[in-house]
């Protein structure tokens, strides 16, 4: 996690009202931000497939790709980790205006935190749990926690069970999907949303 943390929801996988509280939360952030219709949406999934519980970031980067019309970075099949992070963070910076870019990674935590998705208005610092530091990131972030942490990071990471990176991914790139679909029919011009029903 990052300094500046501000608006910041946890909810757990289990809750029976998950998904309408992130939705809720995810739609007050996005028209939080300043400029929000006229700056392009970039999603930055951070993680590899290398790892069980280091692949929620390109499952829903996956995701997303196939079902949002925002510009995804980190996916299966074309990751951002630690090795090509700052190299993503320069072409994203060259490629587009003052994006608005909402970070996802997934995250380790305590035992009983596991399957927690925890949603803030600022940046993440990714790598952190792995020893990894890496630029802080984002204007929204969003984070799961696919398992509990130990003394190494990378053998809680590679022990956790894909069942339940799985299920923390669907939940964030269903909602996420809504809310940014929800967010970009409002920010149309009139006339172009007429057109899109």
């Amino acid at each position: 996690m990052a300094k500046h943390v501000l608006n910041k929801l946890t909810v757990n996988l289990h809750d029976s009202n998950s998904r309408e509280k992130l939705y809720d939360h995810l739609i007050m952030l996005l028209k939080c931000q300043e400029g929000i219709h006229l700056r392009p949406l970039v999603v930055l999934c951070i993680g590899s497939d290398r790892y069980t519980g280091d692949a929620l970031g390109p499952l829903i980067g996956t995701y997303l790709e196939e079902y949002t019309e925002c510009h995804v970075y980190g996916t299966l099949e074309q990751p951002v980790h630690a090795g090509n992070f700052v190299e993503m963070l320069n072409i994203i910076k060259h490629r587009f205006h003052h994006p608005l870019i909402i970070a996802i990674d997934a995250c380790l935590g305590k035992s009983h935190e596991i399957g927690n998705i925890e949603v803030w208005q600022g940046g993440l610092a990714a790598g952190i749990a792995v020893g990894n530091r890496l630029p802080t990131v984002g204007d929204i972030s969003i984070i799961g926690v696919v398992n509990a942490q130990s003394q190494i990071g990378y053998l809680d990471l590679q022990s956790t069970p894909l069942s339940k990176v799985m299920k923390i991914s669907k939940v964030i790139s269903e909602v996420l999907t809504e809310a940014m679909n929800t967010i970009q029919v409002e920010t149309m011009p009139a006339c172009t949303q007429s057109m899109a029903k």
